[in-house]
Formats: structure tokens, C-alpha cells, sequence
């Protein structure tokens, strides 16, 4: 089996380009892999041989910082070029249309990445967070990107999704059970570690783009409602746009800190006692993933993509609801031996879901791919 894997962003960087490097790694261990074709890449330890980028993308990166489409179309008519001959090509949505075609005609079994829910949820969702909370001049997805994305759904044989929601909104948008796989992504269990749970302050953890897509302007209202003595707010992450006139009022807050970008992450899960993400729409949110790994409780939503089960690793709460939200934080700042419990089992939970346990995920796909298309 012989496979080709694009992707647009930056490979083996941070967020969506870790999850192309670890595919790829897995389909590179398994023998499998023909080519990689990237948009750029950080230090990795494949062979250079076997990954093919292009490091003027990092400037195209910058200037279209704003217009990810325009990235991700410049990528793919580029990258289009230098597919080989293969038995199963993998690209990634959005960024994959001329890519996808280039490879039908080779006669390669095709597969999309679908990180998301799907387009019309996507847009939907974010959209009525826009909507709701006065952000105006920009379009949660562009609808030419979102089109093109469309078209790729309808070229690829497979698309591969991470997460039970992003799978349930394919169905409802009328893609085929039959050309969907749900591939968990997976968790860097030896550079996540518990730590120490802080003794003197419950200290709740947010991870990602502080964002309306991520729920922020629930989770801040809520602290505040709350009013927990000796507890701590600490969000990680980059203040968005369209999150900045709801976080400004927050700024001074004395029990809630905006850390910016952090460069060891897994020392900041090691200094908290919960772990919460209150997303409104995810593919497979990765810092669900780290934070078992770091032997955090979580508070999720559903669509948050999250592997953990509610009671067991966590408490799920419905998205833009404060009250229970409110309910979950005050659950665990309450109960340090729940803390404790939940904890525990999300890092066993993060051992089934490894990057190894994923990769192999996907391979088992593609197999299954090839045997109902009649290639083996």
C-alpha cells in the first residue's frame, strides 16, 4: 500500500499541523508511505526524502493570514503537481480539490480530513455566535472556501472525521454513512504528565484561541457569576478578534489570568486542578486529548469532540449554557476526591488514545478502503 498525504499548514508545527505529522509518522513506521507534499515544514525526523515542501508558503501563510482559503487553494494547485502513482490518497479539507482529482486519475482510493464538523454546521454555529454576541465583518467561514470544501466532500471516495459530533453532522448534512470513518485523534502521553494539584487555590484551566468558537464569553460569565473564594481562572491561549470586546471587561478580573501564548503547555496543565473547554464547534478539540494525558478533570461540551465520557473522565455540560456550567465548576471546586477520581481516569483514558492507537486507526481504514473499492 502505497500512500500520499497533503497538507497545507505547518507540518509537524503546532495544532492541526502535529495531527499531519503524527499520521504521517504512523503511515511512514507502517512502511506505507510514498510522499508527504506540505506546505512548509518545522524539524521533524522522517526522511527528507519522503517530504516534499515548500518554503515559500510561509510568507503566503503570512500575507493571506486573514484569507485562509486563498492559503489553502494556492497550496493545492501547487502541491497537485507532484502527486505520484499510489494506492490511497489523503489530503485535508479545504485544501485538497485539484489534489483529489490529480490522484482519481492515478487511480488512487481518495480520502479527505474533515477537521471539523461539516461546513454548513461550521458555519452555522459560529455564525450565530457572531451574530449573538455584535462581532461583524467577517464570515465565520468563507463561503467560496466553504464551496470548495463542499466539492471535495463530493470528489473524495472517504472522508475521515475525528470525533462522534463531527460524524453526526455529516450524517445530517446528508453525507453517506458508507464514506465516513471516525478516527479519533490521540494524545502525547510520555510530554503530558500529571503534576502536583495545586493545595492552597482551585485553579481552572482553559487551553486554546480565546474565541467565541471556543465558548469564552459563557465561561467568563460564569466565573464571574460564581464567585469561587480561593479559586483561580488561568486561559491559555490567544485572544481572537472576535473575542476582544467580550474579554476586555474581564481583563483586570483579580481571579482571572490571560496567559497569552505559552511555550511549555504541559507545565501550565501541571499547575491546575480542572481542566474546561466549553467549545461551541470542534472537529476533536487536541487539548481535551492533553489534559487526560495531564490527569485533569475536564468540564466539555459534546461538541467539543472530546474521548471523554460523561461521569467517568469528566462532566459535559450543553454548549451556551451557564448554569450548568456553573453546576460543573462548582461540582468539582466542592470535591477534590471527584477531582482526584475523574483525573485518574482520564489518564488512563489517554493511554487507549494514543498517537500510535490513531495511526493505526487509520490504516485499518485505508485497508478497509481498498478491499470495498476492490484493490487488494
Amino acid at each position: 500500500m502505497r500512500v500520499v498525504y497533503t497538507h497545507a499548514a505547518k507540518f509537524a508545527g503546532a495544532g492541526i499541523g502535529s495531527i499531519a505529522y503524527q499520521f504521517v509518522r504512523a503511515i511512514h513506521r507502517a512502511g506505507h508511505l510514498e510522499r508527504a507534499i506540505v506546505g512548509y515544514a518545522a524539524d521533524h525526523d522522517l526522511p527528507p526524502e519522503k517530504v516534499v515542501a515548500f518554503p515559500w508558503m510561509r510568507m503566503i501563510a503570512r500575507l493571506a493570514r486573514d484569507n485562509q482559503p486563498l492559503r489553502d487553494a494556492t497550496f493545492d494547485r501547487v502541491a497537485a503537481h507532484f502527486i505520484r502513482p499510489c494506492d490511497i490518497f489523503h489530503g485535508w479539507s479545504h485544501q485538497c480539490l485539484h489534489s483529489l482529482r490529480r490522484a482519481k486519475a492515478l487511480g488512487a482510493v481518495t480520502f479527505v480530513e474533515r477537521q471539523n464538523a461539516h461546513d454548513r454546521v461550521q458555519y452555522r454555529l459560529v455564525g450565530e455566535e457572531f451574530e449573538r454576541w455584535g462581532f461583524r465583518g467577517y464570515e465565520p467561514v468563507r463561503p467560496w472556501g466553504m464551496r470548495r470544501g463542499l466539492t471535495e466532500f463530493e470528489t473524495a471516495d472517504f472522508i475521515t472525521v475525528p470525533s462522534r459530533f463531527a460524524y453526526e453532522s455529516m450524517l445530517a448534512e446528508g453525507i453517506p454513512e458508507a464514506c465516513l470513518f471516525l478516527i479519533p485523534y490521540g494524545a502525547d502521553v510520555p510530554h503530558f504528565t500529571p503534576g502536583e494539584p495545586p493545595r492552597d487555590v482551585f485553579r481552572l484551566l482553559f487551553v486554546g484561541q480565546v474565541s467565541l468558537r471556543k465558548g469564552v464569553p459563557y465561561l467568563l460569565q460564569t466565573w464571574e457569576r460564581l464567585r469561587l473564594p480561593q479559586a483561580e481562572l488561568w486561559l491559555a491561549g490567544r485572544v481572537t478578534p472576535d473575542a476582544q470586546q467580550v474579554v476586555a471587561p474581564y481583563r483586570d478580573h483579580p481571579t482571572i489570568r490571560f496567559l497569552g501564548h505559552v511555550q511549555d503547555v504541559p507545565a501550565v496543565y501541571r499547575q491546575a486542578s480542572a481542566f474546561v473547554l466549553p467549545s461551541i464547534e470542534e472537529g476533536s478539540a487536541l487539548v481535551t486529548y492533553e489534559a487526560m494525558a495531564a490527569g485533569l478533570p475536564l468540564i466539555f461540551t459534546c461538541n467539543s469532540g472530546a474521548v471523554a465520557r460523561d461521569g467517568v473522565e469528566g462532566i459535559q455540560v450543553p454548549i451556551r449554557d451557564v448554569d450548568a456550567l456553573a453546576a460543573a465548576i462548582e461540582r468539582l471546586y466542592q470535591d477534590p476526591d471527584l477531582r482526584r477520581e475523574m483525573g485518574q481516569a482520564g489518564r488512563k483514558r489517554a493511554q487507549e488514545y494514543t498517537w500510535e492507537a490513531a495511526g493505526e486507526r487509520l490504516l485499518t481504514a485505508y485497508q478497509e478502503a481498498l478491499q470495498r473499492k476492490g484493490k487488494t
